[in-house]
């Protein structure tokens, strides 16, 4: 028995109904999305890499096309180097201490506490600061000259240290600023993955006899995984990115000390107006962040631990 037209049309409009609903509707969704993900990010992202083939010096010139020049300027400008030397050694020294500290944070944060929501909401306040506000805030307190630390120690009768007018200090007080900024954001992503851990795991631990210790080891580290990684990549990429919070807080000294890639950037584009220069310098320094995430993506689809 064949179906009457009247039928027919109704399952023809039901499937194209499915067919709108199922692949077009979500996408309409997101349009909004990739249309300023790519009016934003890609397209700045594609003249960027045009300019970084041409010798621009910005707004009122005309690029002209030169080749590999800029990256051959590149091999041979020690600014460039340290400055990439330098924020490749705050992101070996500074990933470590925000990925544990932020654990540790968050272990602390999921046992049974008093107050537990109002140390939660400590813990968390330093990231709805802006970067430049907490370098503002930390340059108070340990400028050398009128600073909170330095007003302390003199009037406890000890002689004024040498704050930020020391390198070595200035470099690690850079490290403890953005742990302290941004710890508590991280924090809040292992503690969503802890709480999701199934309370029957650590009951089959304890019935085998599993120490707090071997309970975390063999228990709480592996099934963090997928958050390990995300924070890994995520305070990775934040830290090579770094400039507002040094630009208030050390200004990139002393001696030059705390200059890193970003600003570097920044100051040969604009200071020096050599916008070709520091676009192939960009190029550079997207290449080394993705080559950089996509081994840590590839470790962890393997299996290895981070």
């Amino acid at each position: 028995m064949t179906d009457s037209p009247p039928v027919k049309q109704r399952r023809r409009d039901s499937y194209k109904y499915y067919i709108l609903k199922q692949k077009i509707v979500p996408y309409m969704f997101l349009l909004p999305n990739l249309l300023i993900f790519g009016l934003f990010i890609i397209t700045p992202a594609i003249i960027g890499i045009y300019f970084s083939f041409t010798l621009f010096r910005g707004l009122g010139d005309t690029p002209v096309f030169n080749g590999l020049d800029n990256y051959r300027t590149l091999f041979g400008d020690q600014g460039f180097r340290d400055a990439m030397r330098n924020t490749i050694f705050l992101v070996a020294a500074t990933l470590p201490i925000v990925f544990f500290s932020s654990l540790m944070l968050a272990l602390l944060l999921a046992q049974p506490l008093r107050a537990k929501a109002f140390w939660r909401a400590t813990y968390y306040w330093p990231v709805m600061i802006s970067f430049i506000v907490v370098g503002l805030i930390w340059q108070w307190i340990l400028r050398d000259s009128r600073g909170l630390l330095n007003g302390l120690v003199v009037t406890l009768g000890f002689e004024r240290l040498q704050t930020l007018l020391n390198p070595r200090f200035a470099w690690w007080s850079v490290v403890f600023v953005f742990t302290w900024s941004r710890a508590g954001y991280y924090m809040i992503m292992f503690l969503a993955a802890l709480l999701s851990v199934p309370v029957s795991l650590y009951e089959a631990a304890e019935i085998d006899g599993a120490n707090r210790l071997q309970r975390f080891l063999y228990v709480t580290y592996p099934v963090l995984k997928p958050a390990r990684t995300m924070v890994f990549i995520l305070a990775a990429m934040e830290i090579f990115k770094i400039y507002p919070l040094v630009v208030s807080f050390t200004a990139g000294g002393p001696f030059r000390a705390t200059v890193f890639t970003v600003q570097y950037i920044y100051e040969t584009a604009f200071q020096y107006r050599q916008v070709g220069l520091a676009s192939a310098m960009s190029v550079i320094m997207i290449l080394f962040v993705m080559v950089f995430s996509g081994v840590n993506m590839y470790l962890a689809k393997r299996g290895g631990e981070v």
